[in-house]
């Protein structure tokens, strides 16, 4: 049995403190915050409630083999529901798609009913082409607990086409540019020019037509609720206003934290969820690190877009649970939260230049409802990042050398364990569920 230290409540915290305490570790958890989830947690306002993070995820196997491993299956404890259609896209020149998935037939059908004829074939045909590239992916890179140094072999790279960027591929494969808004927006959402990410990304919509993309209907926040839930059960140690601010290391490893407050916490294994440029750079000063040092000090943070949650009354357009309305600047609307009788709770996203009001400009891309606001909860980059310690998009793309750096990095001291929306394999919510299970795969039973 080892003591572990998890630093950081947030998602991938969570995940990894389950799955050890269920593999029979002493688990205890250090959250600098009141509250555990990080950015899956809600906001309230006048009996509104938002999702203050993400409102969807895609690879449900990923959510339910962490709790089916970790005690108890997910249905025990939410309703994980398959969301169709999966968003609606909106262009520019005022065309829509509302995107299907589970079925190629159905996206030929939805694109060419909203782009002309052919347009469905030509978005088919360029999802095809990434079902080798995930297969890929999923069994050299995303199974293996240290799949992120395969990013450096030769076979692996050229089989993904890493040195390829995302902008180039989707360039050359799809010539109508709202296929390629299309394809690319997940990134350009989370603060990255496709001109920046590696080519294999594109694998994205290939995952969503096959796997879905699902949500909670009383919104993704109970998905972090119900992870705090399985640590009580699990008799994990979970302390809130605890910031640490120092690992601790005894000659080539790890040997516990210090909080705050000064109290030290003996551990054989530390796993942060935390922003690793914060690990390496503030909380630890070994030789070991220096190179994990300067890797992630050439990195740059993903800045959050700035988030408005809407209280609205009154009659209203009938829409998807998602919108994406592309121009300049993105525009991402939510329509699934939680409001009292008679109202219901939005949320946008915007991702670009705030020359206006973000309601001004979803009033010129045909949604007004400047008149139906009974409230309203503006949330800047800036608070944001306040609120989670960091970014939830985790490190911007920078090209897939980078990458590979990066993702090789996630062990580099002997009991230390970086995890998270920073590292490998990603910052949406089964790449962070699944890089957890990874440490707790080399960590093993008690």
């Amino acid at each position: 049995m080892a003591d572990v230290v998890v630093v950081g409540a947030g998602l991938g915290g969570l995940t990894a403190a389950a799955r050890l305490a269920k593999l029979g570790h002493r688990v205890t958890v250090c959250e600098r915050n009141g509250y555990a989830g990080g950015c899956l947690r809600s906001i309230e306002e006048s009996g509104f409630r938002w999702d203050a993070g993400p409102t969807s995820t895609t690879l449900p196997a990923a959510v339910r083999d962490l709790f089916r491993k970790s005690g108890r299956p997910i249905e025990r404890y939410v309703d994980l529901q398959l969301r169709t259609p999966a968003r609606r896209h909106v262009f520019e020149d005022g065309s829509f798609v509302d995107l299907p998935t589970g079925s190629r037939a159905r996206q030929v059908e939805a694109v060419d009913a909203g782009l002309g004829a052919g347009s469905g074939q030509r978005w088919a045909s360029f999802v095809d082409g990434q079902a080798t590239v995930w297969e890929v992916l999923r069994r050299e890179v995303l199974d293996r607990p240290a799949g992120g140094a395969r990013f450096a072999d030769r076979g692996v790279a050229r089989a993904l086409g890493s040195r390829a960027s995302l902008g180039r591929v989707l360039t050359k494969a799809l010539k109508d540019d709202r296929l390629q808004v299309m394809a690319a927006h997940p990134f350009v959402v989370a603060g990255s020019a496709p001109r920046d990410v590696p080519a294999f990304a594109a694998v994205e919509p290939y995952v969503e037509r096959s796997f879905g993309v699902w949500s909670i209907p009383s919104g993704m926040a109970a998905l972090g609720a119900a992870l705090v839930v399985r640590l009580n059960e699990r008799g994990v140690d979970v302390r809130y206003n605890a910031a640490v601010t120092s690992i601790l290391t005894s000659d080539d490893r790890v040997v516990g934290v210090e909080t705050e407050f000064g109290q030290r916490v003996s551990a054989d294994v530390v796993v942060t969820d935390i922003d690793p440029r914060v690990v390496v750079g503030d909380l630890m000063d070994h030789p070991a690190l220096r190179r994990p040092r300067q890797t992630f000090a050439a990195a740059t943070p993903a800045i959050p877009p700035a988030i408005t949650h809407l209280g609205l009354s009154g009659d209203l357009p009938t829409l998807p649970e998602e919108v994406v309305l592309h121009g300049e600047p993105l525009l991402v609307l939510t329509t699934s939260g939680s409001a009292p009788a008679g109202h219901a709770a939005w949320t946008v996203w915007r991702r670009g230049p705030a020359e206006e009001d973000v309601l001004v400009t979803l009033a010129r891309r045909g949604i007004d409802v400047r008149k139906k606001v009974v409230t309203r909860v503006d949330r800047s980059p800036v608070d944001v990042v306040a609120e989670t310690g960091g970014s939830p998009y985790g490190l911007a793309w920078s090209g897939w050398r980078a990458h590979a750096h990066r993702a090789a990095l996630g062990n580099p001291l002997l009991g230390l364990h970086l995890i998270g929306a920073s590292m490998h394999p990603g910052a949406s919510i089964p790449y962070v569920v699944w890089g957890a299970a990874h440490v707790a795969e080399r960590v093993g039973k008690a």
